[in-house]
């Protein structure tokens, strides 16, 4: 004989499964937001010394890489603006050693004195272990990213990477759903709505403005 009280256990459960099932899915609804415009300075990095450093971008790709970027965080309702685009020389630094991590090594090698500080940095590298990182200023993105294809997800994997790496300047986690954004190593690039809204309260941070209770 079932008794009342596990019919209501067994109830209780279901909806809070369904609950988590809906907050987790990806946004497709057409509410539409007030666009919040970040500014962004990207910097070629130029190194003879160290070939790993010296990205092959150019300002063409860097304009196609951040079309795409912003078509990625549309649903946001933000976007990114390209104030600058020019080539940046890499520091003197030593040879990566083998117990380096690759984004310490790459990292000391950025000269952060010359950014700017209203703005949004992101630095493109040829070659290097993440695909991309940010720990504080700047983003720096790997031009040949390794990735898994999912459903859904991004063509152009330097684009998704950069897009990725500018979730963290939102302060948004790493998530293991295959095809959100915030997975590593995938080409996913769907936000569900906490995310949207953590990004777009971080985003009003970054803008001086009081985000909305």
């Amino acid at each position: 004989m079932i008794y009342v009280s596990e019919i209501i256990r067994v109830v209780a459960r279901l909806l809070i499964y369904i609950l988590l099932v809906v907050w987790a899915l990806p946004v497709h609804s057409d509410e539409s937001f007030s666009p919040l415009i970040l500014r962004v300075r990207v910097h070629l990095v130029r190194s003879i010394a160290n070939p790993r450093l010296q990205t092959t971008l150019k300002g063409t790709e860097i304009h196609d890489i951040f079309d795409e970027v912003n078509t990625i965080w549309s649903q946001a309702g933000i976007r990114f603006e390209l104030e600058k685009i020019d080539s940046v020389q890499a520091l003197n630094v030593a040879p990566k050693k083998w117990y380096m991590r690759d984004r310490d090594w790459v990292k000391a090698a950025i000269p952060t004195n010359q950014f700017c500080p209203t703005t949004i940095d992101v630095c493109f590298v040829k070659d290097m272990g993440p695909n991309g990182f940010f720990y504080g200023e700047p983003v720096v993105v790997c031009e040949k990213p390794e990735f898994h294809k999912v459903s859904g997800g991004s063509d152009n994997p330097v684009a998704r990477v950069t897009a990725h790496e500018l979730g963290h300047v939102l302060f948004l986690q790493h998530r293991q759903d295959r095809t959100n954004l915030m997975a590593s190593g995938k080409n996913g690039v769907s936000l569900n709505q906490q995310e949207i809204k953590d990004a777009r309260k971080r985003a009003l941070e970054i803008l001086g403005q009081t985000p909305q209770p």
